[in-house]
C-alpha cells in the first residue's frame, strides 16, 4: 500500500506516534506530506484534554531517520496537482481542511475523538462528558461534511470507577492513536455506528465556562457510565 500522512512541517506529537506505530506494522511505503502551520489565538482551558502536540520530533526528522518521502506543500490539494501521483490512502493526523482534487483522486481517513454521528465537531471528549454521552473514537472516510464521511469503525473508551478527567483522557487520546495504527484491521471489518446514537450537530469549541460546567458533572458522568476493570491474567 502507498499510504501518506497529512501533518504539519512542525514537531507534532499525534503525527510521531501515528509513525512510529506503522512502521513497526510494517508492509507499507508511506510518505509524509507536512503543511504549514497557521497558529490560532491561545484559548482558556480549564482543563487540557490531550497532551502537548509540540512535545515531539519534528516530521522531516523522522523522515530522514526512516528514508521516507517528506514533502512540505502548500495546501492539501497541493498533493493531487498537475502531474504528480497522490497516495492511494491518506491517513490525517492534523486539524487540516481536505479540498475536492485530493478527495477525488485518494481515500482520505481520520479517526473523530468521539463516536459518529452523536459527538461530531471540535472538543468532542468534553462535549461528550458534558452532553452525557458515551464516549469513543471513530475511523471515517473525509468528505466535505464535518465528521459525516463513511462510516468505518466506532469503538468505544471504557469509563473506569476510579477515572479522573486527566486517566479519562489519557486513555481516549491512545485509543485514537491505536484506531488510526490499525485502520487496515478497521478497513478490512468495517462495521455501522454503535447502536442507540442520535444524529446531533457538530459542536464548536467548548467555551470556558461550559468547561466548568462539564468538570462539575464529571463525577456523575463517572458513576453513570463506569465498568468494571478488566480482570488481570492469572500468572
Amino acid at each position: 500500500m502507498r499510504l501518506g500522512i497529512l501533518t504539519y512541517a512542525l514537531p507534532h506529537l499525534k503525527t510521531e506516534q501515528v509513525l512510529h506505530g506503522l512502521l513497526r506494522r510494517g508492509g507499507m511505503d508511506i510518505a509524509l506530506y507536512a503543511l504549514p502551520f497557521v497558529p490560532r489565538p491561545e484559548r482558556k482551558v480549564l482543563f487540557q484534554h490531550r497532551p502537548d502536540q509540540l512535545a515531539a520530533a519534528h516530521p522531516a526528522a523522522i523522515a530522514r531517520r526512516f528514508s521516507l518521502p517528506y514533502h512540505e506543500v502548500p495546501t492539501a490539494d497541493a498533493i493531487a496537482g498537475g502531474d504528480s501521483d497522490p497516495p492511494d490512502t491518506m491517513l490525517v493526523t492534523v486539524g487540516a481542511l481536505i479540498g475536492p482534487r485530493l478527495l477525488e483522486r485518494t481515500r482520505v481517513f481520520n479517526v473523530h475523538a468521539g463516536l459518529i454521528p452523536a459527538v461530531r465537531g471540535l472538543d468532542a471528549f468534553k462535549w461528550a462528558i458534558h452532553d452525557d454521552m458515551p464516549l469513543g473514537v471513530s475511523l471515517h472516510a473525509i468528505d466535505a461534511d464535518v465528521d459525516r464521511g463513511d462510516h468505518v469503525l466506532s469503538l468505544p473508551t471504557p469509563v473506569y470507577p476510579d477515572d479522573t478527567p486527566a486517566t479519562l483522557a489519557r486513555r481516549h487520546y491512545e485509543a485514537e492513536i491505536a484506531l488510526l495504527i490499525g485502520f487496515q484491521d478497521a478497513l478490512r471489518a468495517p462495521a455501522s455506528p454503535l447502536p442507540g446514537l442520535d444524529d446531533r450537530p457538530a459542536r464548536k469549541r467548548m467555551p470556558a465556562e461550559t468547561e466548568r460546567l462539564m468538570l462539575d458533572r464529571f463525577p456523575a458522568y463517572v458513576e453513570r457510565h463506569a465498568v468494571d476493570r478488566p480482570l488481570r491474567p492469572q500468572m
